[in-house]
Formats: structure tokens, C-alpha cells, sequence
């Protein structure tokens, strides 16, 4: 994850492993191209905007090492992030890979969590080939799908040459 001047990033070894995650948003990738996030903003249950009230709380990435993060944005305001999809990792012969991530929603009830996401993503019927020199095998690497978390569905299983975005 990269971001309009970068998205810090801290360990989060506190955070319980793939599988106990709140049902806000589990453990993906996202399908597109390109992913704009701006910060989480949080609610209490009278509508007025207060800090993260769960420290756990947020969205977390599996770092190519196979770390668990959790994505801090900068406090200044009009920051904004970017995720990698699936399909640029397709149009790049993975070169860039998927951004797997998955949000973990507050414990303490009577909170929300609001944020904005920008999916970018080719026509419908968007050609997906790979580059010159690239082959299927470097697409996703046997290195990115050992970290890939419980719940994500390698890229291989899924993306056959010849797809075009709306047979992805």
C-alpha cells in the first residue's frame, strides 16, 4: 500500500491470526486495478465523530513477508492511499501483486466506521493479457500465495488467459 506521501504501516502483533475477524470485512483482494482509500472515520451511536474507540479496530494487510499489519494513515488532512488489485497484477505479469487485506470492525458496540474507496478497474471487456516475456507462473509467484490469508482464493484459480474483465 502506497499512499499520497505514504501510508505508515505498524506491526500489529497483537492481532489475533486470519481467521478471527469481525464480519465487516474479511480477507481479499480486490478485483480491479487500483484501489483509492481515504482515512476511516468513526461515529459513536449519536452520529458525532470520535476517535478510533478499539485500537484493533482498522484496516489490516498481509505484508510479502507474511507480517500481519495494520495500516496507519498520516494525521494530516487529504491523505490518501492506494491498493493494488488483481487485475494490474494480471496487466503486469506480477510485477505488482494484490494487496490482500481485510478490515476489523470495533468490539465495543455502538460505533461505526465510515470510509470512501475508489475502485479502478479496465471496460467490462477489457482485454487481460499478460505482457511480452511474462508467463502465467509469474503471475503469482509460489512465494505470494504461501503468505496469501486463509480465505483468499489464489489468483490461478481463477484468472485463465484469454479472460477478459467480465469473464474475471
Amino acid at each position: 500500500m502506497s499512499g499520497g506521501g505514504s501510508a505508515a504501516a505498524s506491526d500489529a502483533a497483537e492481532a489475533d491470526e486470519d481467521t478471527d475477524w469481525s464480519s465487516w470485512c474479511g480477507w481479499h483482494n480486490d478485483h480491479g486495478s487500483l484501489t483509492g482509500l481515504v482515512p476511516a472515520t468513526y461515529t459513536n451511536a449519536t452520529g458525532h465523530v470520535v476517535p478510533s474507540p478499539d485500537p484493533m479496530a482498522g484496516l489490516y494487510v498481509r505484508a510479502r513477508d507474511g507480517r500481519l499489519v495494520k495500516v496507519e494513515f498520516p494525521e494530516e488532512e487529504g491523505c490518501l492511499a492506494f491498493q493494488i488489485g488483481e487485475t494490474a497484477q494480471v496487466h503486469t505479469g506480477g510485477c505488482l501483486q494484490a494487496t490482500p487485506h481485510a478490515v476489523r470492525g470495533s468490539k465495543l458496540p455502538g460505533y461505526s466506521r465510515q470510509t470512501f474507496a475508489v475502485f479502478m478497474e479496465p471496460e467490462h471487456d477489457g482485454p487481460m493479457p499478460l505482457p511480452p516475456g511474462r508467463t502465467v507462473a509469474d503471475v503469482q509467484s509460489g512465494e505470494a500465495v504461501k503468505f496469501l490469508p486463509k480465505g483468499c482464493r489464489t489468483l490461478g484459480s481463477r484468472w485463465k488467459e484469454g479472460m477478459d474483465f467480465g469473464q474475471f
